[in-house]
């Protein structure tokens, strides 16, 4: 049995800390969220929402019941136990029926303004963008400590955290928008991959502000033509839509943005968006990325690893590409650009990537832009490939 206690609240030096005791298994710990003092008004310690999405999720991994202190949205309580729940046991069968205790009220929040969390990859970008043609427009941007640094939390991951937060802070100042950013120990609390769990972490962060946020977009990686919810479904991804129905309040509404949108349509609109031209940042930061920060030129992506290939080769397909000098090593494009066709011509032909097909029909639309030359790259691509299984077997 996990016991949540009420929540709390400390000031710091210039932030604002609210935070949940907890018991299990004889021994207490605490989650906590940090924010700057301006959006800490925002925040209600009478109101459990976001710690309970959090809390119930641990709960749900441990295989225990859990009991709250501090009362919950009703909306929320029915979306977690009828919604959400049942989805994760579609997902996690071996793990057992859990009960949830807690009080639910019907909370007076009076919120009006509309966010999303900018990361800056196509997906968070593309909800930015896509939203000033909706009748929603986003008034505020985000961005969470929720995992995405680093599955298990710590010290590093912080700190890639508190470094992303500037460079965020630079898109943000352009687009003139505000940024809230929230720091936690949720991950470490969790002691989960990040993967499976993304979008519940997101928005348990987002319901952190029951004051401010009326409606709060999440950045969905495939369009609902995807949706999948099974024991195979790694990905939270595949069944973001769930969760948005499930993590909703009498007062705030999750949409997900770009539902309908192959990746090549949000690249198409992410070009059109200046802001993305100097921010867009779509590499893979971890330590095994070994070009990482060793490009020549002072861009802000690598340009070589899987997915920088993808979106230059398809910013190329859609005539933009030269529109990125500032975050792309062009040089190196232009140097392996057979090479770099080829492997999206493997992925497509083999593997059957959507992606790299969505890039390759685009492609075709010019004559001559695909050279000769990369469906050499792609078969070489494919032997090497068949080398490396037989030797496996081997």
């Amino acid at each position: 049995m996990i016991k949540v206690h009420k929540i709390g609240i400390e000031n710091l030096e210039t932030a604002t800390r609210v935070y949940c005791d907890y018991e299990y298994k004889n021994c207490s710990d605490r989650l906590w969220f940090e924010v700057k003092d301006e959006y800490s008004k925002y925040m209600s310690t009478e109101c459990g929402d976001a710690f309970f999405v959090a809390f119930v999720l641990l709960a749900h991994y441990q295989g225990q019941d859990i009991s709250f202190e501090t009362p919950v949205s009703t909306r929320l309580y029915y979306g977690v136990t009828e919604i959400l729940l049942p989805g994760l046991r579609v997902l996690n069968p071996e793990l057992p029926i859990i009960n949830v205790n807690a009080e639910t009220q019907d909370f007076s929040f009076n919120p009006t303004s509309i966010g999303t969390a900018l990361s800056l990859g196509v997906d968070s970008f593309h909800a930015v963008a896509s939203s000033f043609d909706s009748p929603f427009p986003v008034t505020h941007l985000t961005l969470f400590n929720s995992g995405a640094f680093g599955d298990y939390g710590g010290e590093s991951s912080r700190l890639l955290f508190q470094q992303t937060c500037k460079s965020v802070a630079e898109a943000a100042a352009e687009m003139e928008l505000p940024l809230i950013t929230v720091d936690s120990n949720l991950s470490e609390i969790l002691d989960t991959s990040f993967v499976p769990t993304h979008s519940i972490r997101n928005l348990s962060f987002a319901l952190l502000f029951p004051s401010l946020f009326r409606q709060f977009y999440y950045a969905s990686g495939y369009p609902v033509s995807k949706f999948k919810l099974d024991s195979a479904s790694g990905d939270a991804t595949h069944y973001d839509l769930l969760v948005s129905k499930a993590l909703c309040t009498e007062s705030f509404e999750v949409m997900i943005a770009g539902l309908h949108d192959d990746r090549i349509d949000k690249i198409a609109t992410v070009a059109s968006f200046s802001p993305s031209n100097s921010h867009l940042n779509v590499c893979i930061l971890a330590d095994s990325n070994k070009f990482l920060n060793r490009s020549k030129s002072q861009v802000r992506n690598c340009s070589r690893c899987f997915k920088c290939v993808k979106t230059m080769v398809a910013m190329d397909a859609l005539g933009v590409l030269n529109n990125y000098s500032h975050v792309f090593d062009l040089e190196i494009y232009s140097s392996e650009r057979a090479r770099y066709l080829g492997w999206i011509i493997y992925d497509a032909k083999k593997l059957k990537s959507s992606h790299a097909i969505e890039i390759l029909l685009e492609g075709q639309k010019t004559p001559g832009f695909i050279p000769m030359q990369a469906y050499g790259y792609a078969l070489s691509r494919g032997q090497k490939n068949l080398m490396r299984k037989l030797q496996h077997r081997r």
